[in-house]
């Protein structure tokens, strides 16, 4: 997982509530096999984005160039709500985001996006709607999001605090996932095994690939 220490990135303002995690990943593209090359970013918002004939909607924020390499979104309250599917979460990676913004989302879905490197940041509806306007306001403007200061940096250069649990923090920032953390007590698992097997012979051996 890439660390995520300061981000300053164009930010788009998504200014729809309750976007489900179903909208957010189609179910149709579950189905998909993700890897390299063969991702889920074409399937992020798909219909929002797309029409029926699959011609991008001229109206829909984030077909406008200028939100092209956008890595942040600011969003409506409950975004992510609905399942916990996890895909949803890896359509926003794929599609290049690596920051969330809004007032307040799915539980599950908040999780699964840190998990995998997507800083989900709550702040209160009166200063998400305050960063809708200065981004429609201008088009394509930066914002700056410092997750060791838990500070983000709005275009007006204001400055709004958030929180994040310290575990979370922790692990953002060093680019690591709940396997990571049980692999840095590797040493201390195997000695504990090794000498579990030795007072306790009969005990069946783990398999090991």
């Amino acid at each position: 997982m890439e660390p995520f220490t300061v981000l300053t990135a164009v930010a788009a303002p998504l200014e729809i509530a309750s976007i489900d995690t179903g909208m957010i990943l189609p179910g149709r593209y579950m189905r998909r096999h993700r890897r390299p090359g063969h991702d889920y970013g074409e399937a992020f918002l798909y219909d929002l984005r797309f029409d029926a004939t699959g011609q991008p909607r001229a109206d829909f924020v984030l077909n406008a160039p200028v939100y092209r390499n956008a890595k942040i979104l600011v969003t409506g309250r409950d975004f992510g709500c609905g399942s916990s599917r996890e895909g949803a979460a890896f359509a926003a990676l794929d599609f290049g985001l690596r920051a969330l913004v809004g007032p307040s989302f799915g539980e599950i879905f908040q999780v699964n996006c840190i998990q995998n490197g997507i800083l989900a940041i709550t702040l209160a509806e009166t200063i998400v709607q305050d960063l809708w306007l200065q981004l429609r306001e201008r088009p394509g403007a930066e914002m700056t999001i410092d997750l060791p200061n838990q500070s983000l940096i709005a275009p007006d250069r204001s400055a709004h605090a958030f929180e994040i649990s310290p575990l979370r923090k922790d692990r953002l920032v060093r680019g690591i996932d709940d396997i990571d953390v049980t692999l840095e007590y590797r040493d201390a698992i195997e000695s504990f095994e090794a000498k579990r097997r030795a007072a306790n012979p009969w005990l069946p051996t783990a398999h090991r690939e």
